[in-house]
C-alpha cells in the first residue's frame, strides 16, 4: 500500500487537480462547490471535507466522478474520493485562543523597519513556503500582529491553526512530560497544519524545556507543517536557543523588525486613529508620532486614553486635551523658557507687540494675551507668582487672578484652549 503524500505534496497535488476541475466544470460551479472543500490524503483515499450537508450531497452526486478523474491524473494512480463533513476535532493538549480580529495583514502598516518581516509572514500565510519563520524585535513593533495575521489567513484557507504564547505551550508540554505522554502530546497536535508560538524569549534559561520543545518543532517543520515563532531578541541572544535555530532551521527565514521610523510613526498614528473613529489635527498627530514613538501598543493606548477622556468630559480631542491627558506631551525642557521668551511668543500668537503684555494697561486687546502669558509663565518658568509679578510689572494678586481666569476660560473656550496649547508647544519644542 502506498503511503500518503506529505502535507506539502498533498497541497500541491490538490491545487493541480483543482486547476483541472476549474476548466472542466466552469468557474461558477468551481467557486460554488469545489473551492469550499478541504482536502486530506490518506493512503489512496482522498478525503474531501464539505462545509455543510448541502455541499456534501451535491458534490457527491454531481462532481465525484470528475474529481476522481482529476485526482488520478495528478497522482498517477486511481484514488478513492470521499466527501464528508469534518469530524469533530479531538481536544488539543494545549489551550488556544482565537487571533485578535483587528490583527490582520490589511490593518498592518508597512514601512522600511518591518517590510521584510511583513513579506515573510505573507509568504507563510499564502502557503508559498513551509519553511519555518522566526520574527524578532523589541516589544510593541508588530510581531504579535503578524503572527495573528498569519493565523487569520490560514484559517480562511481552512487549515487548522494553533496560535498561542510559547509559555502556555510549554505548560502543556511540561504536563505531558510529567505524565510520560511526551510522544502522545506531539501526536495529538498532528491534527494541526500550523503552529504559531509567540514570545519564545520567555523560555530563556530553561535549557531542558527548550531541548524538548526544539526536538518537537524540528520534527514538526520537517513534516512540511507551518511553523512561526516570535521573540523580542534575535535567536543568538536567547540563551540556549541559538544553536538549535541556526542548525535545524537553516532553511527557514529569520526576519527582524526595528522600531518604526518617523514617517511610519506618523502613518501609524493616523491608521490607529481612523480605526478608533478619531479625527486628529495635523499638529497633534505629528506631535503624538514624535512623542509616543517606537511602540505601537503604547501609541494605541495613548489614543484610547484620549478617546475615553474626551467622551467622559464631553470635549473635543485637541492639543489642549492631549496635553492634559498624556504626560509625555508635557515634557519640560531642561532649561525652562524665560519670561521674555514667553511674552514674545504669546504676543506673536495674538499679533501684538511684546511691550503691550507688561504693565497694568486695561485695554481689552491686551488683557487676555497678558493673562495667557502669565498663565504659561507660572506653568513653565518654575518661578513663584511673586517673582513673576515683578517680571510683568504688576502685583502678586494680579498674577494669581489672571492664571485662575485663563484656567477657567480654556475649559469653556475651545479656540482659546487650542491657541494656548499651541503656544505652549512652541515654547517647549523651541526652547534652546
Amino acid at each position: 500500500m502506498r503511503s500518503a503524500p506529505g502535507p506539502a505534496d498533498a497541497m500541491t497535488m490538490w491545487a493541480q487537480a483543482c486547476e483541472s476541475l476549474r476548466t472542466r466544470i466552469g468557474e461558477q460551479n468551481y467557486a460554488a462547490w469545489i473551492a469550499p472543500l478541504r482536502c486530506t490524503w490518506v493512503d489512496d483515499d482522498v478525503m474531501l471535507e464539505a462545509p455543510d450537508r448541502l455541499t456534501r450531497e451535491l458534490v457527491g452526486r454531481h462532481f465525484a466522478d470528475v474529481i476522481a478523474q482529476a485526482v488520478a491524473a495528478v497522482a498517477g494512480r486511481r484514488c478513492t474520493v470521499r466527501v464528508d463533513l469534518p469530524a469533530v476535532p479531538a481536544p488539543l493538549p494545549i489551550r488556544t485562543t482565537p487571533p485578535l480580529p483587528d490583527h490582520t495583514f490589511q490593518t498592518f502598516v508597512v514601512g522600511d523597519s518591518n517590510e521584510r518581516a511583513f513579506a515573510a509572514a505573507r509568504a507563510v500565510a499564502a502557503r508559498h513556503t513551509t519553511a519555518p519563520l522566526f520574527l524578532h524585535g523589541p516589544g510593541g513593533v508588530g510581531k504579535t500582529h503578524l503572527l495573528h495575521a498569519i493565523a487569520h489567513e490560514l484559517d480562511a484557507r481552512r487549515l487548522a491553526v494553533a496560535c498561542l504564547p510559547a509559555a502556555r505551550f510549554i505548560e502543556g508540554l511540561v504536563g505531558a512530560i510529567c505524565n510520560d505522554r511526551h510522544v502522545v502530546f506531539w501526536r495529538e497536535l498532528r491534527v494541526l497544519g500550523a503552529l504559531l508560538l509567540d514570545d519564545v524569549h520567555s523560555l530563556a534559561g530553561q535549557e531542558r524545556m527548550q531541548e524538548h520543545l526544539m526536538d518537537g518543532l524540528v520534527a514538526w517543520a520537517k513534516e512540511g507543517r507551518i511553523l512561526a515563532l516570535t521573540s523580542d531578541r534575535a535567536p543568538g541572544d536567547v540563551a540556549g536557543l541559538a544553536a538549535r535555530v541556526r542548525d535545524e532551521f537553516v532553511s527557514g527565514v529569520i526576519a527582524g523588525i526595528a522600531p518604526p521610523e518617523p514617517s511610519l510613526c506618523l502613518r501609524l498614528v493616523h491608521s490607529k486613529a481612523r480605526a478608533l473613529g478619531l479625527a486628529l489635527e495635523a499638529g497633534l498627530a505629528t506631535r503624538l508620532a514624535a512623542t509616543v514613538s517606537g511602540n505601537v501598543r503604547r501609541l494605541e493606548g495613548a489614543l484610547r486614553s484620549l478617546l475615553a477622556h474626551a467622551r467622559l468630559r464631553g470635549r473635543d480631542i485637541d492639543a489642549a486635551l492631549a496635553l492634559e491627558v498624556l504626560p509625555p506631551l508635557r515634557r519640560t525642557p531642561d532649561v525652562p523658557p524665560t519670561v521674555e521668551r514667553i511674552i514674545a511668543v504669546t504676543a506673536r500668537a495674538f499679533r501684538l507687540p511684546p511691550r503691550g503684555l507688561r504693565g497694568n494697561s486695561r485695554r481689552a486687546i491686551v488683557v487676555l494675551p497678558r493673562h495667557v502669558a502669565m498663565y504659561l509663565a507660572l506653568k513653565l518658568c518654575r518661578q513663584s507668582a511673586a517673582q513673576l509679578a515683578r517680571e510683568f510689572g504688576c502685583n502678586y494678586t494680579t498674577v494669581r487672578n489672571a492664571c485662575r481666569a485663563v484656567g477657567k476660560k480654556i475649559e469653556m473656550d475651545r479656540e482659546l484652549r487650542a491657541l494656548v496649547a499651541e503656544i505652549e508647544r512652541r515654547l517647549v519644542d523651541d526652547t534652546p
